[in-house]
């Protein structure tokens, strides 16, 4: 009974990670199989019932749309964890009953400045469904949840963290930019692969802009897996890892 119900979360934790191969054209079938997979599974079924409760998604669907400090227009996911569930599952839920038109999402927030769809849908994917799908795993325990900071700290503790925080964002962004600029001035490297590095630094960079290390920490495995062969970018791949490094064991 165990094995079952840990294979029906693989089954949910693989049709999230399919969705990123499936073409935008086709991404109807794959998300009603994301929501097949829930609907399938006692407990994730009812975990998602759970945050659903008291929910208002019209609300939280608009205050999820906010402005970065150059006005544009993004989307920014909740900070409570049931939250995120409960708005991406009403998210896919609506653009499975075509109340949502999934095109139009992706135009209006995840659109990178090419006005490429492909990578729009990419950028949808990583910065919504992969939250919803390692926060929703977490919650049932077929993914391990990082430890919650302590809810009372010293005053100037919590100054010199979001100090660290600040420098941190700043060295990220430093480096994203000289990554993406090392990436364009190397003629090696094919135009399909710099496209796929320019929509997930673009998605990097809003992410910091909205200080979601969740976010961050997933697409920086994506990044490192499309730049980690170009040896142009090494020492600034080199660079980001030894920033994480001290970030997080600083």
């Amino acid at each position: 009974m165990e094995d079952l119900k840990f294979k029906k979360f693989a089954e949910f934790y693989d049709a999230c990670s399919d969705l990123i191969n499936a073409k935008l054209i086709l991404a109807d079938a794959k998300i009603g199989a994301i929501l097949k997979c829930i609907t399938e599974s006692p407990e994730l079924f009812a975990t998602v019932g759970e945050c659903l409760i008291n929910f208002n998604f019209d609300n939280e669907f608009s205050k999820a749309q906010v402005k970065n400090e150059m006005k544009a227009l993004f989307f920014q996911l909740p900070e409570e964890d049931s939250k995120v569930v409960a708005l991406v599952y009403g998210i896919l839920s609506e653009c499975d009953t075509h109340q949502l038109d999934l095109h139009q999402f992706i135009r209006d927030f995840f659109i990178t400045d090419d006005g490429n769809m492909s990578y729009g849908f990419i950028n949808f994917v990583q910065s919504v469904v992969y939250p919803f799908r390692d926060t929703l795993c977490e919650m049932v325990g077929f993914l391990e949840r990082e430890p919650k900071e302590e809810e009372e700290e010293d005053e100037e503790e919590v100054e010199e963290q979001n100090d660290q925080l600040s420098e941190f964002f700043e060295n990220i962004t430093r480096i994203l930019t000289q990554i993406k600029e090392a990436a364009h001035a190397d003629r090696k490297v094919k135009q399909d692969r710099l496209e796929e590095i320019n929509i997930t630094i673009d998605a990097l960079l809003q992410a910091v802009d909205i200080r979601n290390l969740k976010i961050i920490n997933a697409l920086l495995i994506s990044l490192n897996y499309l730049i980690a062969p170009i040896k142009s970018i090494r020492f600034y791949n080199q660079e980001l890892q030894d920033c994480l490094l001290d970030f997080y064991e600083g």
